[in-house]
């Protein structure tokens, strides 16, 4: 009997591994799995250096075969981890995630945004922008945890990673060319990424399949972990 493919989770932008806490221990309990912290690095100046971070920290855990799970930002790294290291990747999914690039008023955005992280440093921005990124009826206290879990990231790691996300292409070739699955997972109440334009990703191939996941925004594996937990856990059996 075939050895069960390690899960790479890869978190998001503003927050840091423990993202995945909810959903963590049910998945390993039925096979391997990572969860790598990329939220404090501050020398990482593309989404491709986040990639060979990967890349580095899979090679020293000698895993040569895995199914990448990116959330957000994770899923721009796992891309680009497809792009360079296909052989590698036995499944992906998009958790939150896109691979449209940004265009020019996105990025204005985000360069903005980086100026303000700099100005008035990387708590208040968490305090902003963690609260858009549930779905409007998720409960105010429970907000208010993420927040207080997440407000001491560093300044620094903010700005690099929203600096990578910024000038990150367009990596849609990489699903249209994909010889492996490819799982989009999306919140119908996601704020940050569009439902209605980032399901269309799936008429690239017919190896990319949609699970929508309801009364979320874009942490589902906080808001409905219960969902998210099983929609990996079948992609998984797939793989």
């Amino acid at each position: 009997m075939q050895n069960p493919v390690s899960f790479v989770l890869i978190h998001g932008h503003g927050v840091d591994a423990s993202i995945w806490d909810s959903i963590y221990a049910d998945l390993a309990s039925t096979g391997p799995v990572l969860k790598p912290d990329f939220s404090r690095l501050t020398s990482h100046s593309s989404i491709e250096a986040y990639a060979e971070e990967l890349a580095a920290r899979l090679q020293d855990a000698a895993i040569d075969e895995v199914v990448l799970v990116g959330h957000s930002m994770g899923g721009y790294i796992a891309l680009a981890f497809a792009e360079r290291y296909p052989e590698q990747v036995r499944g992906l999914v998009l958790f939150h995630s896109t691979a449209y690039a940004d265009d020019e008023d996105r990025k204005a955005q985000r360069k903005q945004l980086i100026e303000t992280i700099r100005d008035q440093g990387g708590a208040q921005f968490i305090e902003k922008q963690l609260p858009k990124t549930v779905a409007p009826s998720y409960p105010a206290e429970q907000v208010q945890t993420l927040v207080d879990r997440f407000r001491s990231l560093p300044t620094d790691a903010l700005v690099a990673g929203m600096g990578a996300i910024a000038s990150r292409p367009d990596r849609t070739h990489v699903l249209r060319e994909a010889t492996f699955p490819v799982l989009l997972v999306l919140g119908k109440e996601d704020q940050i990424i569009s439902f209605e334009k980032t399901e269309k990703l799936a008429d690239l191939s017919e190896r990319i399949t949609v699970a929508p996941v309801e009364r979320a925004g874009h942490l589902s594996m906080v808001e409905q972990p219960d969902a998210a937990r099983q929609i990996l856990e079948d992609f998984r059996k797939q793989v």
